[in-house]
This record gives structure tokens, sequence and C-alpha cells, in this order.
């Protein structure tokens, strides 16, 4: 039942977001403080891609995506550009969406983007030499990683018949298994780092969509978090459960807040993250039509909307329905309960402590040096955290270059570390032990009333 679904998925919600056909008339995008109509731009990132950006001010989208790739990207948008009637008339879907958080003046002649932007093209250029192709193509998944990839799909998969008969070691080993596998492609994939080939990278997401609705994670996480890390009011993973936990100064303080700190409440809210993301933040952003009150959402049209709530009945049938109806209530609720919390506890154990503690609780106008001194990276000499976190260790780098594939970050890693020495920008890098400890810390602190409150 669940393969027939996933099938389905593919053919019909997957293929309908990629086809060419599906492309809107109309697509208006800010640049810079310039207004583009990219409806009829055949982008190499693809239709995905694009739509990402329409109603945005897509500034940071643009120069996050484009570090290596600006030749001439200037000369071809310029075909597209808006007369300044219709520009003076349209507005982003987020009156707070005004590309106004970074300095972009001089921003091209900063010697650390530029020192950044000469070495990532001098490690790519003899890739895309060797292989003969561009240099866009040799930050993609080795073939190596694609065989790694191949293996950890093999392994899961030939765990499932065991996981569906009950035997009770796959309740660790499947929920395991299925994480470090989307955390190795899903990731890498709705960044567009899987693969040069687009139709690639907006499809795989779908054959496996337990952490998020991909079309979710793209504007919680690509559009939102990216773009602005640690921002207050523009960061969407500062506000994914407020009511409990809170993550950030501008998350008003509230009574319970006081037990965040607990060993209880700290792990119930790792515990639940993934069905909240899944179904609660679903739920809020399609009424809202805001991502967690701070990333616009265009409103579905009713046949994509259809084909949403058809996804995430795919996605409740494959983590809380089928045991009802394959084992006695207790056992189901032990496979419903038990693997989640595995699930779940995995993705925040590899998220969570990159970005939220003390040391990272900063901002800087330029944007790339904003991308490390709000990120800190964990176990860089373990094989295991690199494996088990998707190269989600490496956050520092995965920020700075989100479109480069994580099988190159560790040879990128020393390089930025040397740039960041060289221009006196913080560059941190722990022990998953220290990194845990430190988002711990933080998370206690915030439980604390404000000064002005306890006075």
């Amino acid at each position: 039942m669940s393969g027939m679904a996933m099938f389905l998925l593919m053919k019909h919600y997957g293929i309908y977001l990629l086809d060419e056909a599906n492309k809107p008339n109309q697509l208006f995008t800010k640049i810079h403080g310039v207004w583009y109509d990219l409806a009829k731009y055949h982008h190499p990132g693809g239709q995905v891609a694009l739509n990402l950006t329409d109603g945005r001010d897509s500034t940071v989208l643009f120069e996050s995506h484009h570090l290596i790739s600006k030749k001439n990207i200037k000369k071809v948008l310029e075909k597209y550009k808006v007369d300044e009637k219709t520009a003076s008339t349209l507005t982003t879907l987020d009156p707070k969406d005004d590309g106004a958080h970074y300095q972009w003046k001089d921003y091209e002649n900063n010697e650390f983007v530029q020192d950044l932007k000469f070495m990532l093209q001098s490690y790519f250029a003899p890739i895309a030499k060797q292989n003969n192709c561009t240099e866009f193509a040799a930050a993609k998944a080795t073939y190596g990683r694609w065989s790694f990839l191949a293996i950890l799909t093999t392994v899961f998969i030939a765990t499932i018949p065991h996981y569906i008969q009950g035997y009770y070691w796959t309740l660790f080993a499947t929920p395991f298994l299925s994480w470090v596998l989307i955390a190795n492609y899903t990731h890498d994939a709705m960044h567009f780092s899987l693969s040069s080939d687009w139709r690639t990278n907006a499809a795989l997401p779908y054959l496996l969509p337990i952490l998020s609705s991909p079309w979710m994670w793209y504007h919680q996480h690509v559009i939102g978090h990216h773009a602005y890390t640690n921002v207050g009011r523009k960061d969407p993973d500062l506000a994914h459960a407020p009511q409990l936990k809170r993550e950030h100064e501008s998350i008003k303080w509230r009574k319970l807040h006081k037990n965040q700190g607990t060993v209880g409440r700290f792990f119930l809210v790792w515990s639940v993250a993934t069905m909240g993301m899944n179904i609660l933040n679903d739920i809020k952003t399609n009424l809202k039509s805001s991502y967690n009150n701070v990333v616009g959402f265009k409103k579905l049209s009713q046949k994509r909307f259809i084909l949403h709530l058809f996804g995430r009945f795919v996605y409740c049938a494959i983590m809380y329905f089928w045991p009802l109806f394959q084992f006695s209530f207790p056992k189901a609720m032990v496979w419903i309960i038990v693997p989640n919390t595995i699930f779940s506890c995995l993705f925040m154990g590899a998220s969570q402590i990159n970005h939220l503690s003390e040391d990272c609780s900063k901002s800087d106008e330029n944007f790339l040096k904003h991308q490390v001194i709000t990120a800190q990276n964990f176990g860089n000499k373990s094989n295991w955290w690199f494996i088990v976190s998707g190269g989600l260790n490496y956050q520092i780098e995965h920020h700075l270059f989100p479109f480069v594939n994580h099988c190159h970050l560790p040879f990128l890693a020393p390089k930025v570390k040397e740039i960041c020495k060289k221009h006196n920008v913080e560059y941190k890098e722990l022990s998953y032990s220290d990194a845990f400890n430190q988002h711990w810390l933080h998370t206690e602190q915030l439980a604390k009333p404000p000064i002005s409150k306890a006075q």
C-alpha cells in the first residue's frame, strides 16, 4: 500500500511540481532592489528553484546559490527586468521581506567574500577539468557519494520487511537508517546540491517524505533559516514551538518556559519535533499563509492543495496508521511511539546544536560573515558524526556554500578556517558533547524571565 502511495505521490505531486508546462504566467521577484519577471526564464536550477523566489525579495537566495556561477548572470537578469510602472505596483508576500538585513554595497569587492570565492574556484576548477564539466556540476555528489547512498538505501530497504513483521530489533535499526539516509541525500537534494540535474534534486525528496513536506521544508529551511540564520522574526527555526520552548530572545517569555531546561521537557520537545513540523506547522502555514509567522507562504491552488494533503496522508500512514492494523494495540503503540521518538531525536541531535547556543547569538551585516559566526562545527574528526549527521557537523561550510554537496565539505573546511583566521572572523569547532552542552546551557538561560520582568 505504501509503495503504491509513494508511486502516486511521485507521479502526480512530484512531477506536477517539476513539469515545465506548469510554469506560471508571471513570476515576480526582487533582487538588489530591482524587480524581475522570471516566468519565461529557463533556470539551470529548474522550476522548483524559481518558484521559491515568487513574490519575494530573493537577494539572499541569489547571492547564496551563485557564489561560483555569476559570470554572465547579471546580463541574463537584465532581459527580465520589470518596467518601472509595473515595478511600482509590486509588493512582496510579507512586508518585512525587504532584503534590508545585510549590507550589499561593495559586497562583491569585500576581501573576505573574494577570498572565499577564489578558494572555491581553485578547489572545483581542477575537478571540473578532470570530469569535463562545469564548476557548478563539480560541486555536486561524486560517484563515491552516489555509491554510498546506493549501499545505504539497500541496507535500509532490507530492514523494512522485518520492521513490518514486528521484529523488535528494527525499532531502532529502521528509524536510525531512515534518518541517516534522509540526512545524507534529502537535505542535499533540497539545497540543489545532490545533482546537477534539477529534476533529480526535486524528485528524490518525495521518495521518503517523513522529515517534512518538501515544499514546507523549502520555506522553513532554504528561504527562511539559511537566509536569516538566528535573526529574530526572520529565521523560522527560532519559533517552531514557542509555547513549549524559547530558543531566542525575540520569543516572548511565558511561564511554561520555566521548565524547558529540565530533562523531561527538553527531550519531550525533541521527541515530537518532526511530528510538529509535519502536521502542526503544516496546518498553521496553510491557514496563516506564513511559516512560523516569519516566512511568507503563497496559498496553493486547489489541485496543489489536494495533492499536498495526499502527501501528508502518506506521511501519517507510514508513521502512525499501519501498525494499528498490523499488531495488537499495545504493540502498535510501541511501533508508533518508539520509531518516531528515535527519528525525531536523531534529527534534533544533528541540527539544534549547530546554531542554538550563546556563542552563535550574533550577527554581521556581511552575509557570508554572518553565516560563519552564527554557526558552529562539531565532531569534525569523526567519520561517525559525518555520516550520522549527513555532513551537518560541517555547519559553517554548509551555510557558506549550500549549493555544494556535503561530501566536499571536509576538504573545504581547513581552507575556510584559514580564511576566517586571516580576516579575524570567529570560526567555532567543538566536540559533539561540548556543542550539546552549550545548547543545553543556552536552553536553560532562556528559561529565565527577562531581567525587566523579574524585577
